[in-house]
């Protein structure tokens, strides 16, 4: 592999200078064009060994405005600058344009962008997360309409605890998810995600891995293993409403339902959460804590790989923001050794061997940060060896052993 170390150069926002040792892949081509369906990502992994450090090699050719728009039909050159290797648009090599498919079409089909953006849309708006004194204080539905068990559009519901409020007012209705616990372990203080698997009605399992129910008065996580001290509630968007009276109860229309509308659903502000697609991959700015882990799965209970979502215990108060990249790392199970003391007359071995040992954590894969909270983060799954688990350790995205 040819290592060379390079200055990670800017694209959108002003980030801190960062030295990396860039592996370019041996069977890497010399040009590519981008074709629809491509992201950044998927391209930057025919040049690189590690897709998630694109911005190291990337140069913007001086008639593109913005560096970072790449469309179908552009021509991707590796050259070398001052023995460094470059990526760059449609540019000149050697003082000569090279001839090649020029088929741009911005108006009609837009740039490439650092992932599906299909992926992860819904986890950019619908997802909500509340501290445990927030939850208490949240308006809630108390009942539907024509005492129906569910409601959509155009339904009304009922709402108790809301203040007088603008009518015609918009807001969205949210059911908790899951509960998010503060536990001590061996390895030292930890965040777990404990779902909330109540037979109260399921979100579609492309969006939600769980079947949810309400919380009205009562906690369902306890029952489920529940142990530690309560950060928080994760929530996701059922509905859009508008207040049409108020009361006790306070009376909405569903104006937008994704999913049917259930009592105990919360009642919120609509979110202003404001995203970047843009996504600059980058490693962490700091190390990542021994305990870091994976706390939760979405779509697959038993693991989810490329372009699916988990839920990571690092937040913003931890330095994470999105494009933050991290390695996974399934932990090292504890094997019996029945040989070390000799088995069916086969003889032990020499030395004084533990009856049990550890064995070493595998790398699983790599995750990109797109969606932020306090304490917990989103990202999805770009490449790995195997299945992201619940419990796989986190790791700075260069470590592979």
């Amino acid at each position: 592999m040819k290592k060379l170390c390079l200055t990670m150069i800017a694209l959108l926002v002003a980030l801190p200078l960062v030295a990396q040792d860039v592996e370019i892949r041996e069977d890497h081509p010399g040009e590519y064009v981008v074709q629809e369906g491509d992201t950044l990502w998927d391209i930057a992994g025919r040049f690189l060994t590690r897709p998630w450090q694109w911005p190291a090699i990337w140069q913007a050719n001086p008639q593109i405005d913005n560096p970072h728009l790449i469309y179908p039909g552009d021509r991707l050159t590796l050259i070398y600058v001052d023995g460094q290797p470059r990526l760059v648009i449609n540019a000149e090599v050697d003082g000569t344009r090279r001839l090649g498919p020029e088929i741009r079409r911005e108006d009609a089909t837009g740039p490439i962008t650092t992932v599906p953006l299909g992926a992860i849309e819904p986890y950019l708006t619908r997802p909500r997360f509340v501290g445990p004194d927030a939850l208490a204080s949240l308006p809630y539905v108390v009942a539907n309409q024509d005492e129906r068990y569910v409601a959509a559009q155009p339904d009304y519901s009922y709402i108790r605890n809301l203040p007088e409020s603008p009518v015609n007012g918009e807001y969205m209705l949210a059911r908790v998810t899951s509960q998010f616990e503060r536990v001590e372990t061996d390895e030292g203080t930890v965040i777990r995600e404990n779902e909330l698997r109540a037979n109260r009605g399921a979100v579609p399992s492309d969006q939600r891995p769980v079947e949810v129910g309400a919380s009205s008065g009562w906690n369902p996580f306890r029952r489920f293993g529940a142990r530690g001290d309560v950060v928080g509630y994760g929530m996701w968007e059922v509905a859009r409403v508008r207040l049409a009276q108020n009361g006790d109860p306070a009376t909405v229309e569903i104006v937008d339902a994704e999913l049917d509308v259930r009592a105990g659903d919360y009642l919120l502000p609509l979110d202003p959460y404001l995203y970047d697609l843009t996504f600059y991959p980058r490693p962490p700015a700091q190390p990542v804590p021994d305990n870091a882990r994976v706390i939760g799965t979405f779509g697959g209970e038993y693991g989810v790989g490329h372009y699916q979502i988990v839920t990571l215990d690092l937040g913003m108060n931890d330095g994470v923001e999105p494009g933050i990249t991290f390695s996974a790392f399934r932990p090292g199970r504890m094997a019996e050794d029945g040989f070390s003391r000799g088995l069916r007359g086969r003889p032990a071995p020499s030395g004084d061997l533990e009856r049990s040992v550890e064995l070493p954590e595998q790398y699983v894969g790599v995750m990109m940060v797109f969606r932020t909270f306090d304490e917990v983060s989103y990202a999805l799954v770009m490449d790995g060896k195997r299945a992201v688990r619940t419990g796989d350790r986190i790791a700075h995205p260069d470590r592979r052993l």
